[in-house]
């Protein structure tokens, strides 16, 4: 009776007699066997429903294994479990014999090893062999990314990104693509909603799972949502809220101010001001009455300031008055 039997009867509802011993000597020749697990009907055929699954982590999965290992193991020495077994000569009795949950546990390990191949190999088609890389800046700081095709992207603080392929990334957070050209091949970002793909431009993305914001610099973009195509042109803005779209003309000068600290107000209103510095620190900034500060507008330059230095500022220079509300600020009054 040949390996992948026995491994069929024990994991089966037959029973255990010499296969064991035999076994015990399959396993000390773990590392040649592999392959031939791989090709056993019951694993290979496992492969078709995990050929899609992108997210295999080994490490993680040999932790969770060694912990149940271990739990096992403590259990065997107090436990035992009678498992009727068969002989391998079908004209023989049958017989009982003792099986530890031990030797249970050493062929999931093989199965956990197998199934870990297979998720590699799967993945390596799809991906051609490319290494996918995950950047993640921290809160406090922004993170220069120079891809492998030539692309330089600029992270936020607190974004996050991934490389699938030489021209395809996904990303959460705040960043700025300065794609490289290449005619012959789209460069996709798979957001939490949509798709954005370019051949090569400058542009701005902004993406959670609830908002998007993509601004277009130079060149052109397409934005793929709901079965709908939006193309943006340099100077174009497109927003999604709540899976509704809007496409809009950019009325900010500071919306990318947050790539190098520096925000630049030219007689703008107090209204637009704190629509920049909300978007500039990620933060809730807001009016108590708008037309309160109609007749209130700005003419200043800030290099890298907090959000409350900014707001001290105006105190002193407008009689500006403000309260923190949660994550947010709220402007109650000026002298303006």
């Amino acid at each position: 009776m040949n390996i992948d039997q026995i491994i069929g009867k024990m994991m089966g509802d037959g029973s255990i007699g010499d296969e064991k011993s035999a076994l015990e000597s399959w396993k000390k020749e773990a590392q040649e066997n592999i392959k031939a697990l791989e090709d056993m009907r019951k694993i290979s055929a496992l492969s078709d429903t995990l050929k899609d699954y992108q997210d295999f982590n080994e490490e993680d999965a040999w932790s969770a294994f060694e912990n149940t290992l271990s739990q096992s193991n403590t259990q065997e020495e107090t436990v035992k479990t009678d498992i009727p077994v068969i002989s391998l000569n079908d004209n023989k009795e049958s017989k009982k014999s003792i099986f530890s949950l031990k030797n249970l546990s050493r062929i999931a390990a093989v199965a956990v090893i197998v199934m870990g191949a297979l998720f590699v190999f799967n993945s390596g088609k799809s991906d051609l062999g490319f290494e996918g890389q995950e950047y993640a800046s921290t809160l406090e700081s922004q993170l220069d990314v120079n891809l492998v095709d030539g692309t330089s992207v600029i992270l936020d603080g607190g974004t996050r990104m991934r490389s699938k392929d030489e021209r395809t990334v996904s990303m959460k957070g705040r960043a700025f693509f300065d794609v490289a050209r290449d005619e012959s091949q789209q460069f996709k970002i798979n957001l939490p909603v949509g798709e954005i793909t370019v051949l090569g431009t400058e542009f701005t993305v902004v993406a959670d799972d609830k908002h998007t914001e993509i601004f277009v610099a130079e060149g052109s973009v397409a934005y793929k949502f709901q079965g709908a195509t939006y193309t943006l042109v340099a100077g174009e803005f497109i927003q999604v809220v709540d899976r509704n779209v809007e496409k809009l003309q950019m009325r900010d000068d500071n919306y990318s101010s947050w790539k190098n600290k520096r925000l630049l107000f030219n007689d703008n209103t107090m209204s637009e001001v704190v629509e920049a510095l909300s978007r500039h620190f990620g933060k809730v900034v807001e009016l108590n009455d708008a037309k309160l500060f109609k007749n209130c507008n700005v003419k200043a330059t800030f290099d890298n300031y907090s959000l409350e230095d900014i707001l001290n500022e105006f105190s002193t220079t407008h009689g500006l008055k403000y309260e923190i509300r949660g994550n947010g600020y709220l402007v109650s009054s000026s002298d303006c």
